[in-house]
């Protein structure tokens, strides 16, 4: 009768739901994984997953070149026959510049990285691009001993090395989002009266790490 009809619909629905559930739990949802970027054969761009994440002639990249490296400012822009076009050409700036060096994040989605011309080669300036905001920050100027070096275990911070002068360098630690500064290191605030160059040696953890100071090994939490 009418009560054996509902019995049989609802063990039909139980039945139904049941095997749904043991479906989903033998086919998990793909979880998509983010490609490594890494740095093309001709150092011109950072590319992940056969796609080209940042180009040395990015906008931001070449602005800064021409309006704060000093390179294109004054006597430098027609100090030698080719400086005028490195400065107002994209294409013979990029045929002159290169990323030097990549450093990946751990959650894939900062790269740190060091570019250097054959403009006052071997000067560099160094750099962090964001792949989730898509922007790109240049940090410091374009001098010798420029480098970026890591981030820290967690990505929260990262550390490169910048403020040099005739040679002798410091260590510069921001937050990897913000770009707010954590630490300073060297043996003076003043580049031009600096006597050693701090040397990264590795992180403690993401809000401490340990440089040497000349021969002098030291820790610096932040």
């Amino acid at each position: 009768g009418f009560t054996n009809i509902v019995l049989i619909v609802l063990v039909v629905i139980l039945a139904g739901a049941l095997g749904y559930f043991a479906l989903m739990k033998k086919s998990p949802t793909p979880v998509t994984t983010l490609g490594t970027p890494s740095l093309s054969a001709d150092k011109k761009s950072i590319v992940a997953d056969d796609k080209v994440l940042l180009a040395i002639d990015n906008d931001t990249i070449f602005n800064w070149f021409k309006t704060k490296s000093q390179l294109c400012d004054g006597y430098n822009l027609t100090s030698t026959p080719d400086r005028k076009t490195f400065c107002e050409n994209k294409t013979s700036f990029k045929n002159q510049t290169r990323f030097a060096s990549v450093v990946i994040s751990p959650d894939k989605m900062k790269i740190g990285f060091t570019i250097e011309s054959d403009t006052l080669t071997p000067d560099k300036v160094v750099g962090i691009f964001s792949r989730s905001a898509n922007t790109v920050n240049l940090l410091g100027s374009y001098y010798l001993g420029n480098q970026f070096i890591g981030f820290s275990p967690n990505g929260t911070n990262f550390i490169y090395q910048g403020g040099c002068f005739e040679g002798m360098c410091g260590l510069y630690v921001k937050n990897s989002e913000t770009l707010a500064d954590k630490a300073s290191l060297s043996d003076s605030e003043s580049a031009d009266a600096r006597t050693r160059t701090a040397t990264f040696v590795r992180w403690i953890s993401d809000n401490e790490v340990e440089y040497e100071l000349g021969s002098e090994l030291k820790r610096a939490s932040f």
